[in-house]
């Protein structure tokens, strides 16, 4: 699927693309694209609308086994400055907030917990719908930004890195705004990754489930195009895997911020350099691992995900080691194929002595190690394939 820009719906340019193995999807050319005129960068090509929403409601999991369902210690610090930040940006917590793309539930549960005394989700994922309920006791629609209806009016609404998702950005942010008339003045709580230098940006920034890509200046854009007035900004760049950004706006008139000015030069040469960065690394980390996959058995993979996709996308790989199997503790991904894999259970494995595992996330690496050590105990070697703080 060709994408036109998502700010400024103009023909976007493809800077580079390459065939991706997704699980329960076929092989895909994915790209990433520029806008000539505003200078967005967007994913193009990329699968449909329909593909992606089969992703996320069958596939896609945001919550760590390892961590038994709990909150990371990130998202809680995060959710602290978030409370604080909005309730600073207004003067006080609203009653009401409405977070599209509510996960887990535990964001709004913490809102709640702040002293908002009606919170409600909307989140495509059906497990995570009743991740929220059973967790924290939040209701959510089961539905997506796009296709979601409601008739109540919130004061706030929160999306944090929801927009980067969304084929039709602009849309859900001016179905946002108008929900928001009837209140005496409405506020939305914006949170993206931020595409910074290419020096700043982690392995897999420009990924599978990120559609679009934000700088802070076309999200100041993509805020006033459909009426809101951006009030406070926030940006971090070592504190998460990526840098972020977060912009409260309201939909009263402020003019606090200059007209947008296009930076196609300079986000394009960002994706130029990106992509020398992401073919280096990725290939770099494989090759720390052969020494030891040279004396392995077996080799498993261990993900089936976006991270092996990556793996198998930015590397050779295929070309100098068979792959025995794939598995995952997801019961999702469970019998779903990911290329010439088919995932399976790690209990349906029979494991050997000599046996390998690559771990291929880059995001929870760590977790996943500490939590394979029943496989080291009966003599599978796991391998961190990014070896990030273990």
């Amino acid at each position: 699927m060709i994408r036109k820009c998502f700010l400024c719906e103009e023909s976007t340019e493809k800077v580079f693309s390459t065939t991706w193995v997704l699980p329960g999807l076929l092989p895909t050319e994915i790209g990433f694209s520029i806008c000539p005129k505003c200078g967005s960068v967007c994913q193009s090509p990329s699968v449909d609308f329909d593909d992606m929403m089969a992703f996320y409601s069958s596939i896609a999991v945001y919550t760590n086994p390892g961590r038994q369902e709990l909150p990371s210690t990130a998202k809680i610090r995060d959710l602290d400055e978030q409370i604080q930040f909005i309730k600073r940006g207004i003067g006080n917590l609203p009653n009401s907030v409405l977070q599209i793309g509510s996960s887990d539930g535990y964001t709004l549960s913490r809102f709640r917990d702040a002293g908002i005394a009606r919170v409600l989700g909307v989140e495509p994922g059906a497990a995570s719908v009743s991740l929220a309920k059973r967790l924290y006791q939040v209701n959510c629609i089961h539905g997506s930004a796009e296709t979601f209806e409601t008739n109540e009016n919130f004061e706030l609404i929160l999306m944090t890195h929801v927009l980067e998702h969304l084929y039709n950005p602009q849309t859900t942010l001016s179905k946002c705004y108008r929900m928001q008339q009837k209140v005496t003045e409405g506020f939305i709580y914006i949170e993206v990754p931020l595409m910074a230098k290419a020096s700043s940006l982690c392995p897999g920034f420009f990924s599978f489930e990120h559609i679009n890509y934000y700088t802070r200046d076309n999200l100041l854009k993509s805020l006033t195009d459909v009426g809101y007035s951006p009030v406070s900004v926030l940006e971090h760049f070592n504190s998460n895997l990526s840098p972020v950004i977060g912009i409260l706006a309201s939909t009263k008139v402020q003019h606090h911020y200059s007209e947008y000015q296009s930076c196609y030069v300079d986000n394009k040469q960002i994706l130029l350099e990106y992509r020398q960065k992401e073919i280096s690394y990725w290939q770099g980390c494989l090759d720390a691992l052969l020494p030891n996959l040279s004396k392995s058995q077996r080799v498993f993979l261990w993900g089936a995900g976006i991270h092996t996709s990556q793996l198998v996308t930015n590397t050779n790989l295929l070309e100098i080691v068979k792959i025995n199997g794939l598995t995952d503790t997801s019961p999702l991904k469970w019998g779903i194929n990911q290329g010439d894999w088919l995932c399976q259970s790690p209990k349906d494995i029979n494991w050997k002595i000599g046996d390998y595992v690559i771990i291929s996330s880059y995001a929870s690496e760590k977790e996943i190690f500490i939590a394979l050590s029943w496989l080291r105990d009966i003599g599978v070697v796991t391998l961190c394939l990014h070896n990030r703080d273990i």
